[in-house]
């Protein structure tokens, strides 16, 4: 790597904010991000009677939205490169159980999506298949070849509690388990 080749990066950052800062972007941009920049209100809000609301929840704006307005993540399908070369893909699929057995599960997505999975011993199942039923609700993690799809994990539940995804950790830090 060249010397100057970090300095030509920061010139072009520095260019970049200036080109930014030049056309008003920039502004509009801190604008948008700052509270203290709410546009004034209307005149018809403006001419209201004093301790009126004028129909409008203060604390709507900075509300967060609650986790069923977010986008919930049904199934997918994508290919990754192992670090021997090879390609491998890979499946996700959020769902309720169809059929179940000691070794194979089909799962059906709210979208109508539906996926049967081969169980084997390198399965890693919880709490075991055993304990799943038609009906309940799983996440399910697994790889395809060809058009035959084989479990890696299987989750029971619907995961909308804490945790970091695929049932670790039940919302229970190191030590604190119940």
């Amino acid at each position: 790597m060249n010397v100057r080749e970090p300095f030509k990066y920061r010139k072009a950052m520095l260019a970049g904010v200036v080109a930014l800062a030049l056309t008003g972007t920039g502004v509009a941009v801190a604008w948008a991000a700052s509270d203290s920049g709410s546009p004034s209100p209307s005149a018809s809000q403006s001419q209201s009677a004093p301790g009126q609301d004028n129909g409008r929840d203060k604390n709507k704006d900075k509300a967060k939205p609650d986790k069923s307005q977010r986008p919930q993540h049904l199934h997918s399908e994508s290919v990754v490169k192992k670090a021997d070369g090879t390609f491998q893909t890979i499946l996700e699929q959020h769902g309720t159980v169809e059929a179940v057995s000691d070794s194979s599960i089909t799962v059906k997505s709210e979208d109508g999506y539906s996926q049967a999975y081969t169980v084997n011993a390198e399965t890693k199942v919880r709490p075991s298949i055993a304990d799943i039923a038609t009906g309940d609700a799983v996440r399910i993690s697994g790889v395809k070849n060809g058009d035959q799809a084989t479990a890696e994990r299987i989750v029971e539940g619907a995961g909308d509690g804490p945790g970091l995804g695929m049932g670790r950790g039940h919302g229970h830090g190191k030590g604190h388990n119940k």
